[in-house]
């Protein structure tokens, strides 16, 4: 009886709910709210972390949608799928391949010293 009253105060929360991708996608339902999105956010992970280590696919996408009153938006999302994708490709991601150190292609100016007389 109370979590209807909080909800229908209008009071802002963040579900963090399974989704199972495909055409078309299936919602596994809620796995958790809160009030504050970190720590929905920190459930979030810790469910990766537990459910999916290597993240071989055993969670295929959880999404962490925001209710305000009757409003919902969708603010954080996991897709096995895409992730997968993303890390075969770093260079196309990010321009460079970040596994491997970066060397700065540029020298530091020598700094002009002061005459000694």
């Amino acid at each position: 009886m109370v979590e209807n009253v909080r909800h229908a105060a209008g009071q802002t929360r963040y579900e963090v709910r399974e989704i199972l991708e495909g055409d078309p996608a299936l919602d596994l339902g809620v796995r958790f709210e809160s009030a504050d999105f970190g720590a929905a956010l920190d459930f979030a992970f810790d469910f990766l972390e537990k459910r999916d280590p290597r993240r071989e696919g055993a969670v295929s996408g959880l999404e962490i949608v925001r209710v305000q009153g009757s409003a919902r938006e969708s603010v954080w999302s996991y897709s096995h799928a895409r992730a997968s994708v993303a890390s075969r490709d770093l260079v196309r991601v990010w321009g460079f391949d970040v596994t491997r150190q970066w060397h700065n292609p540029y020298r530091a100016t020598a700094r002009p010293r002061p005459l000694r007389t």
